[in-house]
């Protein structure tokens, strides 16, 4: 089957300029009043987003905003293209099909991008990397996360993500050499869901056959890309661009917020994640018998700006200064 998509809607007016988002969403409302301010923020003035037959209003909503254009296809995320999943083949034809020769930051619906504190717009970033060479940013994904999964549960929905998910893990070793794809070592066990995982097997809590596949998630991916003839993305994290030392960003992962037992509930019945989403058989295990547990381990600080990932190393620019 080919890939047919239809664009319901483009923004109003279409920019000649700037850096456009594009995001593929299912049933996002939680997300998405919290994530166009996040971006408009930080000076995006253009957002593309690809609805995968979403029932909670999400479509309607960005239907109603006039710098969106929202998109559907003829095939769901998990569907399979040769051998690879729509929701991975997507990331590089609609980029290709729309916004061809510019840059792009292509993100989920939860991860919000932190900038080095020098830039204060994605358009000045991605002038920096025009003016060093690069055609692609790295950015390490880094979950965010509350005191207990309580304090989600009960949570209203205009509660911001960064207000109700204030910690981050300040992880002590992530080796990415200069022109690799991914990093060399994280260190991941010393973040949240390891911590969870770990609890869970303390308290002999029945797991079934999830450790038999489940793998921590990955801390790494290449967001922002100048998509130039032969740009693509090959996985969901790792595009055909080796990423440059120079600049490293963080993705804020939000994996947890109000509604978040329903996402779970949906990646399941329709396995359209990676390795049949035991990703959310973990977190599905992980909500149901650790509501209450504290979640801050000894590396985990509260976010307060850009500042502390600088401080913890996992974020920083040394991008020479544009010649004039």
């Amino acid at each position: 089957m080919s890939i047919q998509l239809k664009v319901f809607k483009q923004p109003r007016p279409a920019p000649k300029s700037g850096v456009p988002v594009f995001a593929m969403v299912r049933n996002e409302m939680y997300f998405l009043p919290h994530l166009l301010r996040h971006y408009r923020g930080i000076g995006v003035r253009e957002f593309w987003f690809l609805d995968d037959g979403s029932t909670d209003g999400t479509r309607d909503y960005l239907m109603q905003q006039p710098d969106c254009g929202v998109m559907g296809a003829n095939m769901s995320f998990g569907d399979l293209v040769g051998t690879r999943r729509f929701g991975i083949v997507a990331k590089t034809s609609v980029p290709r099909a729309l916004l061809s020769g510019r840059w792009v930051l292509t993100v989920d619906a939860d991860e919000f991008l932190v900038l080095p504190p020098e830039f204060a717009t994605l358009e000045e970033l991605t002038a920096s990397l025009d003016g060093n060479g690069l055609k692609v940013a790295r950015a390490i994904m880094l979950d965010f996360f509350p005191e207990t999964l309580r304090v989600v549960e009960d949570a209203p929905l205009t509660v911001d993500p960064f207000a109700l998910c204030p910690y981050f893990d300040a992880l002590s070793n992530v080796e990415w050499a200069d022109g690799e794809w991914l990093p060399k070592q994280v260190s991941l066990k010393e973040g949240v869901r390891a911590r969870m995982l770990t609890r869970l097997r303390e308290d002999s809590v029945a797991l079934g056959d999830l450790l038999k596949d489940y793998l921590l998630a990955s801390a790494h991916k290449v967001p922002l890309l100048s998509w130039q003839p032969g740009m693509q993305m090959l996985t969901a994290h790792r595009c055909s661009e080796m990423p440059s030392d120079k600049i490293q960003l963080v993705l804020a992962h939000f994996k947890f917020y109000p509604g978040h037992s329903a996402r779970i509930a949906d990646a399941l019945a329709r396995k359209a994640y990676w390795n049949s989403s035991s990703e959310y058989r973990f977190l599905d295990i992980a909500t149901r018998e650790l509501m209450d547990w504290p979640l801050q381990g000894p590396r985990s600080r509260r976010f307060t700006g850009a500042a502390d990932l600088v401080a913890s190393g996992l974020l920083f620019s040394r991008l020479e200064a544009r010649k004039t």
